[in-house]
């Protein structure tokens, strides 16, 4: 069964994505190194779009860094 709400959850995933950065200061080039993703991908994810080519690591690279789980990566952190 699929979700309904996983539209929701990618957004607010995305949504994450900006908020920590500029949360925590760091440039896009910092979180792009963070994410182990090029500034181009990160340009993207802010933009509100998911790059084709994104890997699942980038979930583990925000727990690592950030100390989220993944499951609470896909909810409204605000």
């Amino acid at each position: 069964m699929i979700r309904k709400n996983i539209n929701d959850e990618i957004n607010n995933f995305i949504n994450n994505i900006a908020y920590l950065r500029k949360k925590n200061g760091l440039s896009k080039k910092e979180m792009a190194n963070v994410l182990n993703i090029s500034i181009y991908a990160l340009n993207k994810i802010e933009r509100g779009e998911l790059p084709e080519k994104l890997s699942v690591e980038i979930v583990f690279n925000l727990q690592k860094h950030f100390k989220i789980s993944p499951e609470k990566q896909f909810k409204k952190i605000k």
